[in-house]
This record gives structure tokens, C-alpha cells and sequence, in this order.
């Protein structure tokens, strides 16, 4: 399990990895309270660009020590694409990101998935043709730490639908992007979403 901090991660393993490169830094789980000093040292470590916790345990339930330091959200998005092959992705917050929001009460990750692209993006019709796997990260609001969990789905919509950028989400342009101009929103956004969409493509 891959969890996203800007630029770094932890990553969560359930055996010791092998050769570990010079800016990983990797460590035996002891306990919760281990666990907890080596991240909150990780966080402010400009040398180690990957934290790797690993247990050879059968009960992988060690893994909820990490949960346990943040504050969880659960969001759904879409990484959705046009009959031109083109994706579609939105700026906020001086970054590229793809569309994507928080489940609502009672909200399964489907649903909230296709809400929240609509509500974005002012897509009216789009479907979901398959998932994707999820993403994590790490973010701050208000002084709390937060780990956020996505459920990404593929989708399809067509290009000639208005594009309208949500401002009240201080999404200020939403934009098909061809394969050829991938490179550029690639070069500025998240971790995650690089994972996410080089994956697909």
C-alpha cells in the first residue's frame, strides 16, 4: 500500500523489501508508538524521499497503527475520456488535478464518483465503464492531518458537452487534454495522479 505526502510516501509492506535505494528509508514495525516518532521524523526528512514500514505478520491489522495517527475521508472521482481519446482534467490550487469529492452520507463511491465529475466539470452525461485502483494521501487542513482514501473509476463523456469549472471548489478552468499535451499537466500535479494516470496510459 502506496500513502502520497506532496512529493514523498510510506509505503506499508507485508515483507522486507529488497535493495532499498539510497533515499528510502525502511524499517522493521515494532509497535504504534515506533511507528508514529519514524513518521512524524519523515515528514520534516528532506533526505529520505520514501518511508517504507514492513511486518512479516499474518495479521495485518499493525497497519492500523499508521491509520490511527490521521483524521480519514473517504472521495470518489473519475478519470474520464472523450471519443477523441482525450482526458479530462481541472485546476485548482496552481495544480492539475482530476475531478473528484467527498461521499456524501449514504453515498456509495459509484455515485459519488459521477456526482462530484458532474458538479466539477458541468459534465451532464458521462458513464462509468470500469475502477480503477484507489489512491491515499496525506494532506493538512486546519492544523489535523488528514489521510484521504479515492475510489477512481474510468468513464467516457463526449467532447461536446459545455465545459464549467465548480469556483465555488476555486476550480478556475477545466480542459480535454490530448495525449501529446500530457507531459505538461503531468509536470504539475500530484503524486497520485501521476501514479494514476500513467497507469492508464
Amino acid at each position: 500500500m502506496k500513502i502520497f505526502l506532496n512529493e514523498k510516501f510510506v509505503e506499508l509492506l507485508e515483507s522486507q523489501p529488497v535493495n532499498p535505494l539510497a533515499d528510502e528509508l525502511v524499517i522493521e514495525y515494532t509497535s504504534g508508538k515506533q511507528l508514529k516518532k519514524a513518521y512524524k521524523a519523515f515528514e520534516g526528512d528532506d533526505h529520505h524521499m520514501k518511508l517504507v514500514f514492513w511486518s512479516d505478520k499474518q495479521d495485518i491489522t499493525w497497519k492500523q497503527d499508521f491509520f490511527h495517527l490521521f483524521k480519514r475521508i473517504d472521495a470518489a472521482g473519475g478519470l474520464v475520456k472523450n471519443e477523441k481519446g482525450e482526458m479530462l482534467f481541472i485546476f485548482r490550487l496552481g495544480k492539475w488535478d482530476l475531478p473528484k469529492g467527498k461521499l456524501a452520507v449514504n453515498e456509495t463511491p459509484e455515485e459519488a464518483a459521477i456526482r462530484e465529475v458532474k458538479e466539477e466539470t458541468g459534465l451532464s452525461e458521462l458513464r462509468i465503464t470500469g475502477s480503477m485502483p484507489s489512491t491515499f494521501h496525506i494532506y493538512t487542513r486546519k492544523g489535523k492531518q488528514i489521510l484521504k482514501q479515492t475510489w477512481w473509476f474510468k468513464m467516457e463523456a463526449n467532447s461536446a458537452q459545455s465545459l464549467v469549472p465548480q469556483t465555488e471548489e476555486e476550480i478556475i478552468e477545466v480542459r480535454w487534454v490530448s495525449m501529446m499535451d500530457l507531459g505538461n499537466v503531468l509536470a504539475n500535479t500530484y503524486g497520485s495522479i501521476k501514479e494514476l494516470v500513467n497507469g492508464e496510459w
